[in-house]
């Protein structure tokens, strides 16, 4: 809904920078017809089709009857638009390497969302203490097995 309304800002208010381009050749337009165009054709037709780009497997189930619950199956939508299962998306944005932020699988564009938004740095860190607390219990499962 947040992109609609951009795009419905977009046609109403010119841009800001004066000295850009596009200040200088800004003409108001109607915005319904660009707003419904986005909502049906990219919105609309195109999530009940999408895949997960990193599992490959449908959003979206073809019966609203049979969506699987839980919140790996919940459906996370990014800056870019395309549609991912939350599970995928959270292992995909934990896991290295974090260095200039992830990319969509589907249009290499920076994923952007509220849930993932902490430095590469923290997120590097949680990570390597993740990996060390792993490794410190299959240590102790092998101590306790002799």
């Amino acid at each position: 809904m947040a992109q609609a309304k951009e795009l419905a800002r977009q046609c109403v208010t010119p841009p800001l920078l004066k000295n850009s381009k596009s200040a200088a050749v800004f003409e108001h337009k109607p915005s319904l017809k660009v707003v419904c165009n986005y909502l049906i054709r990219d919105c609309v037709k195109r999530y009940p089709l999408e895949n997960c780009p990193l599992c490959k497997k449908h959003v979206l189930a073809e019966d609203p009857e049979n969506q699987l619950k839980g919140r790996k199956n919940q459906i996370e939508r990014v800056y870019c638009g395309h549609l991912f299962h939350n599970g995928c998306l959270d292992t995909y944005m934990k896991t290295p390497p974090f260095i200039g932020g992830k990319k969509c699988p589907s249009c290499d564009k920076r994923i952007y969302h509220e849930k993932w938004k902490v430095s590469a740095e923290v997120m590097e860190n949680r990570w390597a203490h993740k990996q060390a607390k792993q490794r410190e219990l299959e240590e102790v499962v092998d101590f306790l097995k002799d």
